[in-house]
């Protein structure tokens, strides 16, 4: 009996160790002389070099592309999206959307061209993936629009987050990035006037966005990212309002 026992006790630690009464939604891979921590819905465009090196704490989880982040907020920000994807659907809205990229070498890029859009050279990100700067948007008066932003960095948060914001005609673009900083989250609030339509901050692996309605008035528009020196990068472009 006392044999059995201790088998009985050995198998239970081995299948524990083994995590199964405590499953893991990741898998420690090995890579050169440590691991990366790799969760089991890994996007498969993100080498494995990208995925951290620690364990998530408790209540946190590995996202598929390689951020810790804590699970609740991350469930919550996953059902947002759901929710308002599916309120599109159901409300038939005719609104455009625009799909953009926020990247480390500080610009605003589309994957391909569209109808609609401007874009110029083409940039290569650390992925490895070629994408193409967008310069302007073309819109009508009226027209219901949605940008779409997400952010690809190798960059900590605090070193590199993106926003899309879009001012009123006349509106001094570098008076209004010099007002903006941390501690107001880059949109100044004595300049909230100024802007039509922003997004909020989004860092590596975030997807943010925003729905409006082009002005009647023609002109252009400029959009540009007010984290700090983003502007300065060249983060901008104009949304071109006409008939």
């Amino acid at each position: 009996m006392f044999i059995l026992g201790v088998l009985i006790a050995a198998g239970f630690a081995l299948a524990d160790s083994l995590g199964f009464f405590n499953p893991k939604p990741y898998t420690a891979v090995n890579h050169g002389s440590h691991n990366h921590y790799v969760p089991d819905n890994r996007d498969s465009g993100v080498g494995i070099n990208r995925f951290p090196m620690e364990e998530p704490g408790p209540g946190e989880m590995i996202t598929p592309t390689g951020q810790i982040v804590k699970t609740a907020e991350w469930e919550q920000q996953q059902k947002t999206a759901a929710e308002s994807s599916e309120k599109g659907k159901a409300t038939g809205d005719n609104i455009r959307t625009i799909d953009i990229t926020g990247t480390d070498q500080m610009k605003f890029v589309v994957e391909e061209e569209g109808e609609g859009l401007a874009t110029g050279s083409s940039i290569k990100t650390f992925n490895g993936k070629s994408y193409l700067m967008l310069n302007q948007i073309q819109a009508k008066p009226g027209e219901l629009l949605k940008i779409r932003l997400r952010t690809l960095s190798q960059l900590k948060p605090q070193m590199m987050a993106h926003n899309w914001v879009l001012l009123d005609q006349g509106v001094n673009a570098q008076a209004f990035v010099n007002a903006a900083s941390r501690e107001n989250d880059y949109i100044p609030s004595t300049r909230e006037k100024d802007i039509i339509a922003n997004t909020g901050m989004a860092a590596e692996g975030e997807t943010v966005e925003i729905s409006f309605t082009v002005p009647d008035e023609p002109g252009q528009y400029e959009f540009l990212c007010s984290f700090m020196a983003h502007f300065a990068a060249g983060m901008r472009g104009q949304l071109i309002v006409q008939s």
